[in-house]
């Protein structure tokens, strides 16, 4: 069903406690019938005709439903009808959070979403005073914060149960008010993990082609580790601002600017929101970025490059920025490096730098090894307070050739890399680009990627750039400056230099030879082989998704694999599964064997723990893969 309003938490809370439970056990099945409905009417006031006798009202104040008596249904059970309810649950969700949208690491990192980049909608601890309870230096919580953050472990306790099988409007409903009151009460952080929660929970159950379960998985990790910390005893004085977070980040007063453009990379978040980033870097070798970000998809992606930037009036778009230079007076700035906006600033066009020259070519001259490792503390970090740019690498790598969906290249320590795309959709470029650049094999190029915190050696490919004018690499148009930006830029088989047949000359058909990649086993018998996955660690991750798929039951029953992990030394590992598996089948019975209420917090905190232990091994398995091997 299109054409819905958004409507507020509340709302949605309202409709469905009105409701008898015998009909709320009826809500996800009415929903689904209630797709079908057809909808009319104007952005104030829409209606939904269930039959030739009932409709459903919805009045919108500013695109929104904003109270309960703003949904009416002229049934003779309203308002405490299923009707009313079912058009909520499919109306989307409003989120009255204060945004200030940044990018975010692609989809396996803390998982705001399932593509490449992602929205935050909190700030940092440095920002303003959270509203409605405590500032972010504050030194202990009041009893309302502790309130609100033990309704949210509550209900993360009962999604986790659940399961994404298990999971319907109640349940997430329940979610989005429990959100709804951390927000109110200061709780940033926490709120935005179940916000991104509640949108994973939505999207299983629809079926959504782009819901990830990895994302889920961390998003619900993290709410549940968040939201624990908060209700628990009072943390340390230093802990609580990040663990609060806040509404805003705050924009300090900059010094004059001299700024080069970097690259553009095209940001979708499944929050929503959609747009580009563009990353600057000063005479320091600091990295900035401007952003364009606004509710859409990825058609306003795909677009939001050709857009005037923002900051003063250079008249640039973010296209032309990444190949010119800006001058900022009277600018400001946030902590992590992101530019403000407003008519105060003044910004005028100045001359770029190439990838090879000063300031730009430092970012490729810093060790590899020192490269991964602030990549990978930057990664768990959340997103509101990591560095710009703290999260991406600049390699000089040689192209390998094609494996599959993805190119591989070495760097010139020898390590073997897995470039990947940084954006599925089919409306950017990226995988067009990169399947190109797999031809090009024996090219040497810079990159800008992404490092990828779950998966080893694996980077997502966001701009390269030529080494040298000669030899195998890019011949790209003087017009591109020396780089083409792969979310944006097109590439073409004239433009490639390789050792093999020149992608020009004709062959039978007319059709030029482009060549087949070369399978590994023609790079050399010498040549080392990209880093595999370690099977434990996956099977130990496949342990902690099931849970969240199919909730306690599913644990209750399943095979226990703490043999095979203690055979693959990951004794830690072994004894978390193996409690994991002991709480989920312990349950309390009264005298006659019937099982009584058990709220699940033992289980949840079994399956936290040995999720903590996944994500703390990965990242340990990743960042040896990228050092050389001795």
């Amino acid at each position: 069903m299109t054409g819905l309003p958004a409507v507020t938490a509340p709302v949605l809370a309202e409709a469905l406690d009105a409701l008898p439970a015998r009909l709320r056990r009826k809500v996800d099945d009415a929903a689904a019938r209630a797709s079908d409905w057809p909808v009319a009417g104007t952005a104030g006031e829409v209606t939904v005709r269930v039959d030739d006798a009932t409709t459903v009202t919805l009045v919108a104040v500013d695109g929104v439903v904003r109270a309960a008596a703003d949904a009416r249904c002229s049934c003779l059970l309203a308002p405490n009808c299923l009707h009313r309810a079912a058009v909520l649950a499919l109306a989307p969700v409003d989120d009255p959070a204060p945004t200030d949208p940044v990018p975010e690491a692609a989809g396996p990192t803390a998982g705001t979403g399932s593509g490449p980049t992602a929205v935050a909608a909190s700030g940092t601890a440095s920002g303003s005073a959270a509203a409605g309870g405590g500032s972010a230096g504050g030194s202990e919580l009041t009893a309302r914060q502790r309130a609100a953050a033990d309704g949210l472990w509550q209900v993360a306790v009962a999604v986790l149960g659940a399961g994404t099988v298990g999971c319907g409007v109640v349940l997430r409903t329940a979610l989005l008010r429990a959100v709804h009151e951390a927000r109110a009460n200061g709780l940033h952080r926490a709120a935005a993990s179940g916000t991104r929660v509640a949108a994973g929970l939505q999207a299983a159950r629809a079926a959504e082609s782009q819901f990830r379960l990895a994302d889920l998985t961390d998003d619900l990790r993290e709410l549940l580790a968040v939201s624990r910390r908060l209700r628990g005893t009072g943390p340390p004085a230093g802990e609580l601002g990040p663990l609060l977070g806040a509404a805003r980040r705050a924009y300090d007063p900059q010094a004059g600017l001299r700024l080069y453009g970097l690259c553009a990379v095209p940001v979708v978040a499944d929050s929503g929101y959609a747009g580009v980033v563009t990353y600057l870097v000063d005479r320091d070798g600091r990295l900035w970025t401007v952003a364009d970000l606004a509710p859409g998809g990825a058609g306003r992606a795909a677009g939001a490059g050709d857009s005037t930037v923002a900051v003063g009036e250079s008249g640039l778009t973010h296209r032309q920025l990444t190949r010119a230079g800006l001058v900022v007076s009277g600018g400001t700035a946030s902590v992590s490096g992101q530019l403000g906006t407003g008519r105060a600033v003044r910004a005028a066009r100045a001359s770029g730098a190439g990838w090879a020259d000063e300031p730009l070519v430092g970012l490729w001259a810093q060790p590899l090894a020192d490269q991964v490792r602030r990549a990978l503390a930057a990664s768990a970090q959340p997103v509101p307070e990591r560095p710009v740019g703290a999260d991406l690498l600049f390699l000089t790598v040689r192209v390998l050739g094609a494996q599959e969906n993805a190119v591989l290249a070495a760097t010139g320590d020898g390590a073997v890399l897995t470039l990947t795309v940084a954006d599925e959709h089919p409306g950017l470029p990226h995988r067009d680009n990169l399947r190109l650049l797999g031809q090009a094999v024996g090219a040497e190029l810079r990159l800008v990627g992404r490092l990828d915190p779950t998966r080893r050696a694996m980077v997502q490919a966001l701009a390269v750039g030529p080494v040298s004018a000669g030899g195998p690499g890019l011949a790209l148009p003087e017009s591109w400056a020396g780089h083409a930006d792969l979310g944006y830029d097109r590439l073409h088989h004239s433009q490639l230099r390789t050792d093999r047949v020149p992608a020009s000359t004709p062959v039978a058909g007319g059709r030029p030879n482009l060549g087949e990649p070369v399978p590994p086993a023609q790079f050399g018998a010498a040549s080392p082989r990209p880093a595999l996955g370690d099977p434990a660690l996956g099977l130990l991750r496949r342990q902690v998704e099931r849970v969240v798929s199919g909730g306690r039951a599913v644990q209750a029953l399943a095979d226990s694999t703490e043999r095979e992990l203690r055979r693959a030394r990951l004794d830690v590992g072994g004894y978390l599964v193996g409690a994991m598996s002991v709480a989920a089948r312990n349950r309390a019975r009264d005298a006659f064997g019937r099982v009584t209420d058990d709220d699940g917090q033992a289980f949840a905190e079994s399956w936290l723990a040995l999720a903590v232990y996944e994500e703390a091994a990965s990242r340990a398995l990743v960042e040896a893969s990228w050092l050389p091997r001795r």
